[in-house]
């Protein structure tokens, strides 16, 4: 392993696991926006801090954790130190708590942003209606608000199937850059180099196709539904 730290392996394990976890978290966020600006050609700051989409920052972060457990129980089997090997036990320690607070604090933070954004559309609306009285302008600022509350408080909590499996592609292949670097594994690069191209060109083309497979799935199952009503009548 490379000991950035001098001898302190736990430090130079700790180093390890951050760097790991911020750069699946920094990938993702940046391949997130990639794709917004490239679908959207629209570009906000803003968009790196975003929930929701596609892939799933979420499940990314938390792949990258269980990736980095399994590689650092494989590693430790063939040690035989104990101190080195409670180094590890701590480091996993660390690791499994690190992405655990690193979750819950982005969903408080993000919930409560939400939240306070629902509210002063509400009041902004009683105050609108207070002032002008039941017009047709008022039902169409009514409209726009509620839509408005829509997509804050719904489209960006969660996420489709598809984003949540890109994010557990794009969590594993981020955990094996940070192991190539820190484990000397320059082997892996190859097949971690291919693969990331892969399943980038992959994403590209699936939402490039993902109109046309979506209406043909939408299809198929109405005219299921359909054969399914006929059936039992």
């Amino acid at each position: 392993m490379n000991l950035i730290f001098g001898n302190n392996l736990y430090y130079n394990l700790i180093l390890f696991i951050a760097v790991s976890i911020v750069f699946t978290w920094a990938a993702t966020q940046t391949f997130k926006v990639f794709l917004k600006c490239w679908i959207g050609k629209k570009f906000s700051f803003k968009m790196f801090f975003s929930d929701g989409d596609f892939p799933s920052t979420h499940t990314a972060v938390v792949t990258c954790g269980v990736v980095l457990v399994l590689f650092l129980n494989a590693f430790t089997l063939g040690l035989t130190d104990d101190r080195v090997i409670s180094s590890y036990n701590s480091a996993k320690d660390f690791l499994i708590m690190f992405t655990l607070a690193s979750i819950v604090i982005r969903d408080a933070m993000g919930q409560r942003h939400r939240q306070d954004n629902t509210n002063r559309n509400l009041k902004n609306l009683k105050d609108y209606i207070q002032e002008r009285g039941v017009e047709r302008n008022v039902i169409d600022h009514i409209d726009a608000t509620f839509q408005s509350i829509d997509n804050e408080a719904i489209k960006r909590v969660g996420h489709l199937k598809h984003e949540v499996y890109g994010g557990m592609v794009m969590g594993a292949l981020c955990a094996l850059y940070p192991i190539i670097f820190f484990f000397n594994r320059y082997d892996w690069l190859p097949f971690a180099v291919i693969t990331t191209v892969v399943c980038f060109v992959g994403v590209i083309i699936f939402l490039k196709l993902k109109p046309v497979v979506v209406k043909k799935m939408t299809y198929r199952r109405a005219k299921r539904i359909t054969e399914n009503t006929q059936n039992k009548k």
